[in-house]
């Protein structure tokens, strides 16, 4: 080992878990007190001198009876050592992922507003939705509404978080096409797999029914396609009326009222069909414990090596325990019996402990991220914006609290060459910061990379509007200031032209300054009290100037606040945007065939 090495070394050693060198202190005292304790166990010592003690009796047994008190300090100390974590070398660790793959499938019809669950099927599912997405803590997933036609919301991504963001936001109100067409969710998360390389899967289908008519081509959609399909029924058999606008309920071509109940024994049958499986949605967790249990779907192919390589410390405690083991075996003596006790209570909790970064108390158990989400629904937005690690939803959380600087920031460090949302985020923030040309730079770039991206198109023609009425105002206060100083100009023109005719006034009054010299002192005070005059009225006119000028100021603000408030950043809005866009696309292109004419739109 050269110099370079033992420098790093001690440049890099420190304690993993170093609060447990505070154990060292209950061992030196009690190690003192055993030692205190068999100083004053003969009788002698109250007798003889202290200091005489050591010439008058024979002392080898007393050192033979410390030797245990020395071995159990040594021993506890290279035990709380070792649990302390010493540490100065890295070593790289592959990184193993868990490669499965869920789509999650929401029906979004009308019918989710039944209430036959209180306070309807729509609020009761979404909490279903949020606890698939909770146990995602590995793993990619994605999000599929569907109505009439499906879209997705989310392509498959490990930030299950982003997915928990936009689902409050889903509703049947927001779907461009009424019906339930549950082919065609099929077939939309079946392209999501597709588009990332997943070549097996699970499908969650949450709906409250579907056609049988659909049944054969859903077998047929995924027979030998390698993705399984469990599905979780909404609603009761019952069922209970959907609630219309004006207070009434909806109803069929006949003008009565619709009342959808669940068919559970349909549901059944289309999971046996494609051999997958079907819960009815229960209060508690038993109906995903079934449906989503690893036993039966998850495979040894599911879990693989990333290409990456997790740097962690390489802790040198437990080979401590080769010097504790010999110790521990030298205490094996008779009369050594409470020392054994004592050794084995420490040495007991020595079980090797995997590899961790000393953090805070609730990094321990909750990540950033999970830390900053809990702040988020608590609606501490500026907390959020803290503790997120990933630099899109710190921007987002940002961006909620008013920060636009920090979001802009946030979202400049997020920028992709592939990915358009970034820059689409990027030019919001930008908007709102009130830089609108690096806005619609921004807005460019993100329509470039998509070209159909109708949220950006829309934001940057608001922008655009913004920065011409702005530029518009500059240009206008800019001739008015030309205007003013045209003006100040003449006025100084006609100043210079007075003052030219008072001199020659005064070079008159001069020459019989002998004879006036009571007369022309006050002419000077006559000149001085006009030339105060004129002053003040100058100031009085700059004053009724300024009022009218602070009051151009504050409609331009308000003017630009209300521009400013157009901008979407709702994501609701965002996605009800999008599906439309989708499903106008599809049906120029005719991609998707439509639905049938005498299909339910419940």
């Amino acid at each position: 080992m050269n110099a370079s090495s033992l420098d790093m070394m001690f440049s890099n050693f420190h304690f993993l878990r170093p609060l447990w060198l505070l154990a060292l202190i209950p061992a030196l005292l009690l190690v003192t007190a055993l030692w205190r304790m068999n100083e004053r166990t003969s009788a002698w010592d109250r007798a003889i001198d202290h200091d005489l003690l050591p010439f008058l009796l024979d002392t080898t047994k007393t050192v033979a009876e410390r030797t245990p008190l020395v071995l159990l300090l040594s021993a506890w100390t290279l035990a709380i050592i070792a649990l302390a974590g010493p540490v100065w070398e890295k070593i790289p660790q592959p990184v193993q992922a868990r490669q499965d793959a869920l789509v999650i499938v929401y029906d979004q019809s009308l019918s989710m507003y039944a209430t036959d669950y209180e306070p309807n099927r729509q609020v009761v599912s979404k909490r279903k939705v949020l606890d698939i997405l909770d146990r995602r803590l590995e793993g990619q997933t994605g999000l599929v509404v569907y109505a009439g036609d499906a879209h997705a919301v989310t392509p498959l991504t490990e930030d299950s978080v982003t997915i928990k963001s936009l689902v409050p936001s889903i509703n049947p109100n927001m779907m461009p096409a009424f019906g339930s067409n549950a082919v065609a969710a099929i077939e939309t998360a079946k392209d999501m797999f597709a588009d990332a390389g997943a070549t097996s899967g699970t499908i969650a289908l949450i709906t409250d029914g579907v056609e049988r008519r659909e049944f054969s081509e859903i077998a047929t959609q995924l027979a030998g396609s390698g993705f399984r399909l469990v599905i979780l029924g909404v609603g009761t058999p019952q069922g209970a009326p959907i609630p219309a606008a004006g207070g009434d309920f909806l109803r069929d071509g006949q003008g009565l009222v619709v009342v959808p109940g669940l068919d559970s024994a349909a549901l059944q049958e289309l999971a046996n069909l494609v051999n997958g499986r079907y819960a009815d949605m229960q209060l508690s967790s038993a109906d995903l414990d079934y449906l989503l249990s690893e036993d039966d779907f998850l495979d040894e192919d599911d879990l693989s090596e990333v290409d990456e390589n997790f740097d962690i410390w390489y802790e040198t405690g437990p080979w401590l325990l080769l010097i504790v083991l010999p110790l521990g075996a030298m205490m094996f003596r008779r009369g050594w019996i409470l020392s054994v006790s004592l050794l084995l209570g420490s040495a007991g909790l020595l079980t090797p402990t995997a590899p961790a970064e000393a953090a805070e108390w609730k990094d321990l158990w909750k990540t950033r991220d999970q830390q900053a989400e809990e702040a988020m629904q608590a609606e501490d937005t500026m907390t959020a914006s803290v503790l997120f690690e990933d630099p899109n939803w710190k921007g987002s959380a940002a961006y909620k609290a008013g920060d636009y600087a920090a979001a802009v920031q946030a979202f400049s460090s997020a920028l992709s060459t592939k990915d358009p949302e970034p820059h689409y985020n990027l030019g919001n923030a930008l908007a709102m910061s009130q830089m609108f040309e690096q806005a619609i730079a921004s807005y460019n770039i993100a329509i470039a990379l998509q070209p159909d991206h109708a949220d950006a198109i829309h934001n940057r023609e608001i922008v655009q509007s913004l920065l011409d009425e702005q530029q518009q105002e500059n240009q206008e206060e800019q001739d008015q200031s030309e205007g003013m100083n045209s003006e100040q100009q003449e006025q100084s023109e006609e100043q210079n032209e007075e003052s030219q005719s008072e001199e020659e006034q005064q070079q008159e009054q001069e020459q019989q300054q002998e004879q006036q010299e009571e007369g022309e002192p006050e002419m000077q005070e006559e000149s001085q009290s006009e030339d105060g005059q004129e002053q003040s009225e100058s100031e009085e006119q700059d004053e009724a100037q300024n009022p009218s000028q602070s009051n151009a100021e504050t409609e331009s603000q308000e003017s630009l606040e209300q521009w400013l408030r157009r901008i979407d950043d709702d994501p609701g809005e965002l996605l009800q945007r999008k599906f439309q866009f989708e499903y106008r696309r599809r049906q120029m292109e005719s991609r998707n065939s439509p639905q049938p004419t005498e299909s339910q739109i419940w």
